[in-house]
């Protein structure tokens, strides 16, 4: 695995932990952005768009 693919693995954890610990709208909103950041890095495994 590379790094960015890690990276998206672990703020998928954080965003699930942080979802069923705290009890807050904003933590809900940020572990939302956390989990889909998370999902998007871990299924990409990149940044940017390679150019052709």
């Amino acid at each position: 695995m590379n790094k960015i693919r890690l990276i998206g693995l672990a703020t998928l954890v954080i965003g699930i932990i942080i979802q069923f610990t705290l009890e807050n709208d904003a933590a809900d909103f940020i572990s939302g952005i956390l989990v889909g950041v998370g999902i998007g890095l871990f299924l990409t495994g990149k940044i940017r768009k390679t150019a052709k």
